[in-house]
């Protein structure tokens, strides 16, 4: 005779379209979220918009995840990629889910997913940047989002705020969803700060770091004005510049303009973010906007002390060794914050407790997406099929 058996179904697959899976703000966040969950409840499938192999592309397969690729959205062609997701998403009856990361194309994608019967997410990274012809047609195409979509998440309610207005922020339909971060990746001591700095090899002098694509909205020129200035002060200070971006040539060219070739270091990317932040000794993110970057939590999770503009959600300032600054208080201003800062008492080991305490672990944040799903779909329990006999 044999006994009752509970076998798990295959997981739920949610399709999760982005841009490129390449280390940025957005993707390492999907990633970190990604890693964390119970794979056999819910499994990731990725739409993107490039040919080319990406950063993550490696992981998802080796995590079971499936990529798929659609010509990226340009505004001309909107009648054709409507009816590529159309016929993509009817391929694929078993993405229960769709969850939406570009913003461009969101209108079109969910509209089709919805017409399909599907569940529908779309989800805010960012402000919006600096007014620009560009951005003016983003929102226009982006705009018909907030009456499509079943649900709206945002990493902070700026962000959600600025992509989906008032109205939607304010209904029951809107959920701010943490950047979290592996928090225990991150935690740092001053001894664990010693040893960093040596492998970085730039020298005892302070070490300033970014993370962020070389792009415009990051303000880098801005960033390489108060380095300037801080270098008259600490000549053995250098800069390093985590990241990579349509800018990195112009950046190039003006940092040898302004003499500072010999103290300033384009790390390119990293698949070990942490190792370069334990070795920094302030980190400066003098970003136009931004949604909430995981850049700065996983700096102040270092421990490292952060100065960042109020283009940066209040939500992104933890702890007691960070500080915001309007960008109008200018570079000279900036210089004094950031000399105060690195004077600062070393309270580098409380800022993984700082970071878990304001609710940026991953653990917490992957648990609330999951019941987030979980409600989308209707269910109270994970599925499972019983049989008995």
């Amino acid at each position: 005779m044999r006994g009752n058996s509970v076998t798990p179904l295959e997981p739920t697959r949610v399709l999760h379209v982005v841009g490129a899976m390449d280390r940025a703000g957005t993707e390492t966040m999907i990633m970190n979220l990604y890693r964390s969950f119970d794979r056999e409840r819910y499994q990731f499938d990725f739409l993107v918009h490039e040919e080319r192999a990406c950063d993550y592309d490696g992981e998802i397969e080796q995590l079971g995840g499936r990529l798929y690729r659609l010509p990226r959205f340009n505004g001309i062609n909107a009648r054709s990629y409507r009816r590529a997701a159309r016929a993509l998403l009817a391929e694929h009856p078993e993405w229960a889910i769709v969850h939406g990361h570009i913003g461009s194309s969101a209108a079109l994608y969910l509209r089709e997913a919805r017409r399909l019967g599907r569940k529908t997410v779309a989800h805010s990274h960012a402000q919006h940047f600096p007014l620009s012809a560009g951005e003016m047609a983003f929102r226009v195409v982006s705009y018909p989002t907030r009456f499509i979509a079943d649900e709206f998440l945002a990493c902070s309610q700026v962000a959600g705020l600025d992509r989906f207005g008032r109205g939607v922020v304010a209904g029951p339909h809107f959920h701010a969803l943490k950047n979290g971060i592996a928090v225990e990746r991150y935690a740092c001591d001053a001894a664990a700060h010693g040893e960093a700095k040596r492998r970085l090899g730039l020298g005892v002098g302070p070490i300033i770091g970014h993370v962020g694509r070389l792009t415009e909205v990051k303000n880098h020129d801005f960033l390489l004005e108060v380095f300037g200035l801080l270098l008259q002060r600490e000549p053995g200070a250098r800069l390093v510049l985590v990241g990579r971006g349509e800018r990195e040539d112009e950046l190039r060219s003006l940092v040898a303009e302004r003499g500072l070739a010999d103290a300033v270091v384009f790390y390119g990317v990293t698949d070990d973010v942490a190792s370069v932040l334990k070795g920094m000794d302030g980190f400066v993110f003098p970003s136009h906007r931004e949604g909430l970057s995981v850049a700065l939590v996983e700096a102040q999770a270092s421990g490292v002390p952060c100065l960042m503009s109020t283009g940066v959600p209040p939500e992104a300032l933890i702890g007691s060794s960070s500080l915001r600054l309007p960008l109008d208080a200018g570079a000279a201003r900036w210089t004094e914050a950031l000399l105060g800062l690195l004077a600062t008492e070393d309270r580098r080991v409380e800022g993984a407790l700082h970071v878990r305490e304001a609710g940026f672990d991953i653990e917490e944040s992957s648990r609330w997406l999951m019941g987030f799903y979980d409600d989308l779909l209707g269910r109270v329990a994970p599925r499972y099929s019983g049989a008995s006999c």
